[in-house]
This record gives structure tokens, C-alpha cells and sequence, in this order.
């Protein structure tokens, strides 16, 4: 009686903590799962640290590397910043752990942009790597 309720026990815990350590590290399936949670938590930064679990470690290398007041430059004006919705992908194309989107969305005035994003698998999690974005001019 005592031997199966031990077992009962562990049996709980090691559900309880598969199930937090699953749900405490969310992993975006796909990369334009994995760019939409970096475009939120971007749009949000204040400090690079915000965008470190998002990126890959060449990205923060060069994110730790750079004048800070460069780095404080593009977490204002990078385009989660300007209200980015309306996302969409025109082209995904996947090669190992390595995927490439291109983008269309809309900034918050209306006027439309498109981009690319790079993404690399590191731990099994998609990350970005690079990205840019072209606006026209109003």
C-alpha cells in the first residue's frame, strides 16, 4: 500500500513538473510564430536584454558588442516600434535550421511595408537572426 502510494506521488510530481517546465518555456512551432513573439516583445523593449530570448546568440553578441547608444537608436525606431499589424508571409522558405520569410504588414498610419526575416533553430527554438523592413515614404 505504502510502495504504490509512493508511487502515485512520483508519478504526480514528475507530471507537475513536465508540465511547468513545458508551460514556463512556451516553443514557437513554426518561424513566423517564433518572429511574432519577437516583433511583441520588441514593441515593448526598453532594454536589450527584453529581446535576448527571442534572438540568436550571433545576434546577441553583436546586440552586446555595439555603443549603446546605437543599440538604444534601433530599439526605438525598429519596426515593431511603429505599430506593425496585419502580418503576413509571402514567401517561407525552410533549409535545415535555417528559415527565410518575407513579410507584408502595415504600420500604424496605414501605409504598407515589407521585409525579411531570417531565423535560426538554436535549442530547438526558432530564433531571429536578422530582419529588415522598407517603408515607403508618405
Amino acid at each position: 500500500m505504502m510502495a504504490t502510494r509512493a508511487k502515485a506521488v512520483g508519478v504526480s510530481i514528475a507530471i507537475l513538473v513536465v508540465t511547468l517546465g513545458a508551460a514556463g518555456r512556451a516553443r514557437a512551432a513554426e518561424p513566423l510564430d517564433a518572429y511574432k513573439a519577437y516583433l511583441a516583445a520588441a514593441s515593448k523593449a526598453t532594454a536589450p536584454d527584453a529581446l535576448f530570448p527571442f534572438i540568436s546568440s550571433e545576434y546577441k553578441a553583436m546586440l552586446q558588442q555595439a555603443p549603446k547608444e546605437e543599440v538604444a537608436k534601433m530599439l526605438k525606431m525598429g519596426i515593431a516600434k511603429q505599430g506593425l499589424s496585419d502580418l503576413k508571409v509571402t514567401s517561407q522558405k525552410i533549409e535545415g535550421n535555417k528559415a527565410t520569410l518575407e513579410l507584408t504588414g502595415k504600420l500604424a498610419d496605414g501605409r504598407a511595408s515589407s521585409g525579411k526575416a531570417t531565423l535560426v533553430k538554436e535549442g530547438g527554438d526558432w530564433k531571429l537572426d536578422e530582419d529588415g523592413w522598407a517603408t515607403p515614404t508618405q
